[in-house]
């Protein structure tokens, strides 16, 4: 289960804006993480076998990768800055010390 799943349906029960971020940001993080073990697995297989441009190709998947797990884990913050905004304690369902803060000014 995804640690931050409860907070998820808090935002869904509450009709937060937040919680189509949170399902694009989620959907975003997993697929960039198993695209780039998927791209490091097959790297050398790509080097071993030759392919004219396989090892630029592949290095270019992982970067792209990267960013749309970067892109999944912005939205995803996006999403509880909205849910703070709209009343919701994010850190209680985190489990985060420091409860009650805002999340963008906590250290």
């Amino acid at each position: 289960m995804v640690p931050d799943r409860p907070l998820y349906e808090e935002m869904v029960r509450r009709g937060s804006r937040g919680r189509l971020l949170w399902l694009l940001g989620r959907w975003l993080n997993l697929a960039g993480l198993f695209g780039i073990v998927l791209a490091l697995a097959a790297w050398p297989v790509v080097l071993l076998v030759k392919l004219p441009g396989g090892g630029k190709a592949a290095g270019f998947a992982v970067l792209a990768l990267a960013a749309l797990y970067s892109l999944g884990f912005y939205l995803k913050r996006l999403s509880y800055r909205i849910a703070w905004s709209e009343g919701i304690d994010v850190a209680k369902f985190l489990g985060q010390e420091g409860a009650g803060q805002d999340p963008a000014r906590r250290p």
